[in-house]
């Protein structure tokens, strides 16, 4: 054994459990396989991590034992995820109080549903060719640079809009910086084996649930005691952090793609069925989203008496929930349920509690209320993300994960239009009624998704 193996407690634990006993043991020869397939890892792993070898002298049977895969530095993983942090908290300080500001500037709830509705729609037009042209480069960080420089841009515009009508532009100009969240994904799954593809997506969806909780929170603290305009100056700010932060993360250089034209790898990636269910379910999903929570819950919370605070604390509840069921269900539920039943039960989970909102005529209620969605969506999208690209190739996998958050920005795009219009006829209980009706519609759709994952959690 190596000094780096004894001195490295994860290798040395690997080595002393699974190797030495296969090695002593005299076991028949496939269990002695095993033993050489461990002892070729330690070897790549050595290799890869000791800063004096070159990684190009991992020998052949390492290379295909590991696949192309190249385990990150230790910094990796969590510099990435600081970034992550820094730019979900630039996209959402503000959005507690952007629909009632909306609204407070003169707007009407068909109106504030195209405000809403603008960060939708930038996704579904550009969110496929950031991803083509991803995968055509071979690089991310470019991508993850012009995502923070959008919502910068945003953030001034929405600071120096005269009316609602302008906000509809900046907020355009916020889902052009949304459109990064392909490279994020794809970049940080880079960091795992593929075989571990739904652990990176539960890992970073976390990280998502967890910045965007605190962003909402503060953003209602900072609205109720600077005024309306302060969350988007300190989203702007965040936003400089971020791209400061990008000198820190880890890209490997991958080769570019091939020069198959680009439609030709689309139709390619849609051969499998695994990336249209997952689509389809997480596109009606986020109609029912960006509908309520990112959409018209917070004018509803107004509207029954809830302060710019309150506004903030409605939206951290959420986001809370979202976080605690994503570990809860990677860890426990799917394992046990698998990815089929667990994301009907979430779905079912929302539709209760949007189908109850009308009903509520107290601020605390509405939080509980917000609970049993929040564990709905926090259980149900790292699931998705991950059916998505689990089987496909890693040149492949940004035009595929391309495809599936453009075609969920539909759902982002037609919520808040379709509940704004139905709001500004009928009221706030025809809104979230036609809402649950869709939640449960989405429930019964996941019943069409593979009863089994392919792929490690």
């Amino acid at each position: 054994m190596s000094d780096h193996t004894r001195n490295d407690p994860h290798l040395h634990r690997a080595w002393c459990s699974d190797v030495l006993p296969y090695w002593r043991s005299g076991r028949p020869e496939s269990d002695l396989g095993h033993c050489h397939r461990r002892i070729t890892w330690l070897n790549f792993h050595i290799r890869t991590q000791d800063p004096t070898l070159s990684k190009t002298n991992a020998d052949a049977d390492t290379i295909s034992a590991v696949g192309n895969w190249f385990p990150p530095p230790r910094y990796a993983r969590p510099t990435f995820l600081l970034t992550t942090s820094l730019y979900w908290i630039c996209l959402y300080l503000y959005v507690p109080i952007l629909a009632p500001y909306a609204e407070y500037q003169g707007g009407s709830l068909a109106l504030v549903g195209l405000v809403v509705s603008a960060y939708g729609l930038a996704q579904l037009l550009l969110r496929i060719p950031v991803g083509l042209f991803s995968d055509r480069l071979g690089r991310r960080k470019p991508f993850l640079a012009l995502g923070f420089t959008a919502s910068i841009v945003a953030c001034i515009w929405f600071v120096y809009a005269p009316t609602p009508w302008s906000m509809v532009g900046a907020r355009f100009v916020s889902g052009i910086s949304a459109c990064a969240w392909v490279a994020f994904t794809v970049l940080f799954s880079s960091y795992f084996p593929s075989s571990h593809t739904t652990r990176a997506m539960g890992y970073i969806t976390f990280c998502n649930t967890l910045s965007v909780m605190g962003a909402t929170f503060l953003g209602g603290q900072i609205a109720e005691s600077f005024g309306w305009l302060a969350p988007f100056w300190a989203s702007a700010g965040v936003g400089v952090l971020g791209l400061l932060s990008l000198n820190a993360i880890y890209e490997r250089p991958s080769d570019k793609s091939s020069t198959q034209p680009s439609i030709g790898r689309l139709l390619s990636v849609l051969k499998f069925p695994e990336l249209i269910l997952a689509s389809i379910v997480a596109a009606l999903g986020q109609y029912t989203t960006f509908a309520t929570i990112f959409g018209f819950v917070p004018n509803y919370a107004v509207s029954i008496g809830a302060t710019k605070a309150q506004l903030g604390i409605l939206s951290m509840v959420g986001m809370l929930t979202s976080s605690l069921a994503i570990l809860v269900s990677s860890s426990y539920i799917v394992p046990r349920l698998g990815p089929r039943v667990t994301v009907f039960l979430s779905f079912f989970a929302i539709t209760l509690g949007t189908f109850v909102l009308p009903f509520i005529q107290s601020v605390t209620i509405l939080y509980a209320s917000q609970v049993l969605a929040g564990m709905g969506r926090g259980a149900s999208y790292p699931i998705l993300m991950g059916l998505a690209i689990a089987r496909l190739p890693d040149g492949d996998k940004a035009t595929a994960m391309g495809f599936f958050q453009a075609t969920y920005a539909i759902g982002m795009f037609a919520g808040p239009v379709c509940a704004g219009l139905i709001g500004s006829r009928w009221g706030y209980p025809e809104l979230f009624l036609s809402t649950a009706f869709v939640s449960l519609l989405t429930a019964f759709v996941s019943l069409c998704l593979p009863p089994k994952g392919k792929q490690s959690s």
